[in-house]
């Protein structure tokens, strides 16, 4: 198992698998506006909370520079790597984990444009995007190509570099470490790892604010409340997982099986007794309350399916793609099926899952009461 990044910063423990995504973020301005929570609440998912600090809501719009973002493994490619990016980002919370939801993101990377929506299911558009630095001074300018929507001004620091202290505004802006999105019809959250900010308070002349402008949030968009400028820092991220867990300081992987099943109870026990070492696989008949409440928040093609299902890695997988996931906890020589099985095409496969779930009460007595492991 991977061992996941630690730090006294940290609000919660980051993944225990491999972070996906290297990435710098480079010549920020940060420009904050306090806005009513009526109005911004509608521009949230379903399942999101808006994070208050004194009772106050804060959307953001942030102009940057993304540098050398690269899978992990993977070199910088020159021209691609590094762009401009602005986004307009407001404070959330879910479970007790706040983080950030981003409104929109315009970036000028059509790499980015096109995999970030798909992957990670965050509002990536395609603008003509540029930050350049002049001494003190930052310079920034995009315009979005759908719509010609703007941000268009100038920056730059003010005063001595700080760190922000914990329960003040700073801190509650800037220390996140998480993030949301809505995928494919569900909550997800993808972690984020970086040092504590380090930044300076501000001034800013803004030309023009469209970007903002556009959600209609009755805010004076030229006038920010709150202005910070940061050199940046070093970024990992996580791929998307569930947002919601059986519980947040259980970061195992879960399997959700019949409790009324003979076979599942015989499958459950089976894999439990020959785990590798070092794999915590946890269990819940598919009608537990911790179980359902997952369930409940999936895509509605997974959540009405009459299957076992697997969640790992914050991933839900149904019927055979759960079913064969399952040796990759059992020791190596289960574990060798799996390149073997994959090779059984998807139709297959499902074909046969569902012919042994429809008759599995035939072959295989049904238990008086649930008896695998539950924890």
């Amino acid at each position: 198992m991977t061992e996941a990044p630690v730090g006294d910063h940290l609000p919660f423990p980051m993944p225990p698998r491999p972070y996906a995504i290297s990435q710098e973020w480079r010549e920020l301005t940060f420009m904050h506006w306090k806005v009513d929570p009526s109005r911004l609440q509608p521009h949230l998912p379903t399942g999101l909370a808006i994070d208050l600090f004194d009772g106050e809501a804060y959307v953001g719009v942030i102009p940057f520079v993304m540098k050398n973002v690269r899978p992990r493994g993977l070199p910088a490619v020159p021209s691609i790597s590094t762009f401009a990016e602005f986004n307009v980002r407001t404070y959330v919370v879910k479970d007790g984990q706040s983080g950030v939801f981003f409104l929109t993101l315009d970036a000028k990377s059509l790499v980015t444009c096109m995999h970030a929506p798909r992957a990670y299911g965050l509002a990536y558009r395609y603008a003509k995007a540029k930050v350049k630095r002049r001494q003190a001074n930052l310079e920034w300018r995009s315009r979005r190509s759908s719509d010609g929507a703007q941000l268009v001004g100038t920056s730059n620091p003010i005063g001595t570099k700080q760190v922000a202290q914990p329960h003040t505004l700073e801190h509650f802006l800037f220390e996140r470490y998480c993030l949301y999105t809505e995928h494919k019809g569900c909550l997800r959250r993808a972690y984020v790892f970086h040092e504590p900010w380090v930044f300076h308070e501000g001034e800013v002349r803004l030309e023009s604010n469209s970007l903002l402008e556009s959600y209609s949030m009755g805010l004076d968009v030229l006038s920010p409340d709150l202005i910070h400028v940061s050199h940046g820092l070093h970024v990992k991220t996580w791929s998307i997982e569930l947002a919601e867990r059986i519980n947040m300081n259980d970061q195992r992987d879960f399997l959700f099986l019949d409790g009324d099943c003979g076979l599942c109870h015989r499958l459950a026990t089976f894999i439990d007794k020959r785990l590798a070492d070092g794999k915590n696989l946890g269990y819940r008949p598919i009608f537990h309350p911790d179980a359902q409440r997952v369930i409940q928040t999936l895509p509605a093609n997974l959540r009405d399916a009459d299957s076992v299902y697997l969640i790992r890695n914050g991933t839900a997988y149904i019927r055979s793609a759960a079913g064969i996931r399952f040796v990759l906890y059992m020791r190596w020589y289960y574990k060798m099926w799996f390149p073997l099985l994959w090779l059984i095409p998807l139709p297959l496969r499902n074909i046969g899952y569902r012919l042994i779930a429809k008759y599995r009460h035939k072959f295989f007595k049904r238990p008086s009461e649930c008896l695998f492991r539950v924890d």
